[in-house]
């Protein structure tokens, strides 16, 4: 029985485990069955055949009797019913094919189950994670270095209260110390109106962080170069609103601030209005400005002469965004 592949279990008359093999303390490690398991239930009611709800599979128990009808005990043993087995491949499939990290967790927050990508994510194979309290092993710590107890973590809530949650700003830690960035979901698992732990999904998220970092960086250095260039540079939609002027243009036109300038229809900035429509239809043609020459307002009303510069710049369906350019006054 030590090798067979079925899960089996037997006692003695009085309830006692006598016997169990190595698929049944796979199932269930050395955790004592409950009063009511079919198991024992046989012992009173005779031969018995359910699906048992820790583990969804088919429990046939039935009692065991000598030659002169003494009640020796009993015996059960599990199997996956064949639909089960069928629905139970394509959850492993699923599970397998997808880069996140999945595992599941009982209501003591052991580990019940963990697909290949959260596990290689973790540092660890699959059994060393199995039965395993994973909090204290991989979320013991916050991305700050504080201590995270058990009883604050938003996961063990997705069990303990019922309640599901998605957080993008913790760590996770690898089985050498080290540890990532990571984008989580928990929720209950519910079977029949009853808490029986919780399902996780998580994923690294140090490529998109870095990713992040540097975008915010090259903004920073943009906004740096926007405002310190001598020229007028500014943004502008098709329709005429002002969406962004550097100092420089705004000194230039003689307003004292970006809100007062940006105020403004573009239109109204040009001595000669024909001047936008045949620069702006150039633009839609061509993508581009260079070296046109126009009259320009001020807000005191003084006319100054500018060189322009422009692109229209567009998004990946080839569509008008806004367009972008500098302004050079002609002294």
């Amino acid at each position: 029985m030590e090798h067979v592949c079925a899960a089996i279990v037997a006692c003695d008359a009085e309830g006692n485990i006598v016997v169990l093999n190595a698929a049944a303390r796979a199932l269930f490690g050395e955790n004592a069955l409950p009063s009511h398991h079919p198991l024992f239930r046989s012992l009173r009611e005779g031969p018995l055949q359910e699906v048992e709800p820790a583990t969804g599979l088919l429990v046939s128990a039935e009692p065991l009797f000598d030659g002169s009808r003494k009640l020796l005990g009993a015996v059960a043993y599990f199997e996956q019913r064949k639909e089960d087995g069928e629905a139970r491949k394509r959850l492993e499939l699923l599970l397998e094919s997808t880069g996140e990290g999945i595992y599941g967790l009982d209501l003591e927050g052991k580990c019940i189950f963990v697909n290949g990508s959260g596990a290689a994510m973790l540092g660890y194979t699959r059994e060393q994670l199995r039965n395993a309290p994973l909090h204290d092993l991989m979320h013991h710590t916050r991305s700050d270095g504080r201590p995270y107890p058990a009883e604050d973590c938003p996961i063990y809530r997705a069990f303990r209260e019922g309640v599901g949650c998605r957080v993008d700003d913790e760590s996770f830690f690898r089985s050498d110390g080290s540890s990532f960035p990571v984008e989580y979901s928990s929720y209950p698992i519910v079977d029949e109106g009853v808490v029986r732990g919780a399902v996780v999904t998580f994923s690294d998220v140090t490529a998109r962080r870095r990713s992040e970092a540097a975008m915010r960086a090259s903004e920073a250095k943009y906004r740096s170069l926007f405002q310190t260039v001598s020229e007028g540079v500014y943004q502008t939609s098709s329709n005429g609103e002002l969406l962004a002027v550097n100092r420089a243009l705004i000194e230039m036109l003689g307003y004292s601030s970006e809100d007062e300038l940006r105020a403004q229809d573009v239109k109204d900035l040009y001595v000669n209005p024909d001047d936008r429509k045949r620069l702006t239809a150039q633009l839609e043609r061509d993508g581009q400005l260079v070296g046109a020459e126009l009259l320009l307002k001020r807000k005191d009303g003084r006319v100054i002469r500018v060189i322009e510069n422009a692109r229209a710049i567009q998004d990946e369906r080839k569509r008008l965004v806004y367009y972008e350019g500098t302004l050079t006054e002609l002294k």
